[in-house]
């Protein structure tokens, strides 16, 4: 992991190492035909679940035959942590946090919007969001690492609630990315929150979900 002063999205410069340990689970759960639920907490989540999902897919000369995990067997918990740090940022500035909202992967990415239709403030928003994303390195910059309120927010909380069908905040497979959302489990799959977005909103979303289709998950 990067020193804060580098400036890299610490989570990212986690992908390869964490990506290399989960092939082997991955292809465990292929031979075993898992059908449960695999549940991704390591950073970067919203990467590392789509790479799990291609290489549980691919036979043993590397070619996909998808025969492996199902997409929504996967998902991936970064983003809770990240809902209450922008409800955290939004209070530290007098800003109600009622209508707070986040989307979109745990960290270099986020999406935090001080509301989701009529009343969004693009420049507040994006203020909301940078104070967000980088609320870890605040932690870190005191001699700490950050592992307590994700272990809770986007771990413990966020699982216990998909296994209950309760809403929750995870990364779901959405055209062919993992994207962080609220969505709840249901026994006929997975269902997403959804809401009216304001326009501007909405293509910043779009913008983080083409980054996700496009990130180069085989290199």
């Amino acid at each position: 992991i990067p020193s804060p002063k580098t400036g890299k999205d610490v989570r990212m410069a986690q992908f390869e190492a964490n990506r290399a340990m989960l092939k082997g689970y991955a292809r465990r759960a292929r031979a075993s035909r898992f059908k449960g639920l695999f549940c991704i907490i390591s950073d970067p989540v919203d990467h590392l679940c789509r790479s799990v999902f291609l290489e549980s897919n691919r036979d043993e000369r590397g070619k996909a035959d998808f025969m492996g995990l199902l997409p929504e067997q996967l998902q991936g918990f970064g983003l809770g942590v990240m809902a209450a740090r922008a409800r955290y940022a939004a209070r530290e500035r007098g800003l109600p946090t009622e209508k707070v909202r986040v989307y979109g992967p745990h960290g270099a990415g986020l999406v935090v919007a001080n509301a989701p239709g009529r009343n969004y403030d693009p420049g507040l928003s994006q203020l909301l969001t940078e104070a967000t994303r980088t609320m870890n390195l605040r932690i870190r910059d005191l001699g700490f690492k950050p592992y307590i309120a994700p272990g809770l927010s986007s771990a413990a909380v966020s699982v216990l609630r998909l296994i209950r069908g309760q809403r929750h905040y995870g990364a779901i497979p959405l055209g062919g990315a993992y994207f962080g959302c609220e969505s709840w489990m249901t026994p006929r799959g997975i269902r997403i929150f959804r809401e009216n977005l304001h326009p501007a909103l909405l293509d910043r979303i779009s913008d983080a979900h083409r980054q996700l289709q496009t990130f180069p998950y085989d290199t």
